[in-house]
C-alpha cells in the first residue's frame, strides 16, 4: 500500500467519523426517531419510519457532505443516500 492510499483511506475515515458525530447530534437535537445501525467503510446505515425516509435521506446527505467539506475544505464530494425496505449488499 502506498502512502497516497493510506492518506486517502485515513481521510475517508476522518470524514465518516465526523459525519457520525454530526448525525448523532442532529438526531438528538431534533428528537428524531432515527437509529444509526452500522457503518461500513464510508457507508452509514440508519433506520427510520418509511414516512420520514425521504426527508431523512436529504438531511443525511447534507450532514455527510458537510463532514466531507469540513475535512477536505471543498464541496466536491457528494453523498448518495439510498432508501430501501430491506438490507442490501
Amino acid at each position: 500500500m502506498s502512502i497516497n492510499e493510506v492518506q486517502i483511506q485515513g481521510t475517508g475515515a476522518d470524514m465518516t467519523k465526523l459525519a457520525l458525530v454530526l448525525i448523532r447530534a442532529y438526531i438528538r437535537d431534533n428528537n428524531l426517531n432515527v437509529k444509526i445501525v452500522m457503518t461500513v467503510h464510508d457507508q452509514i446505515d440508519t433506520v427510520c419510519h418509511k414516512d420520514f425516509a425521504v426527508e431523512w435521506a436529504e438531511s443525511l446527505r447534507n450532514l455527510m457532505e458537510d463532514a466531507a467539506k469540513q475535512v477536505l475544505n471543498t464541496d466536491l464530494l457528494k453523498a448518495d443516500p439510498n432508501i430501501t425496505d430491506k438490507w442490501e449488499k
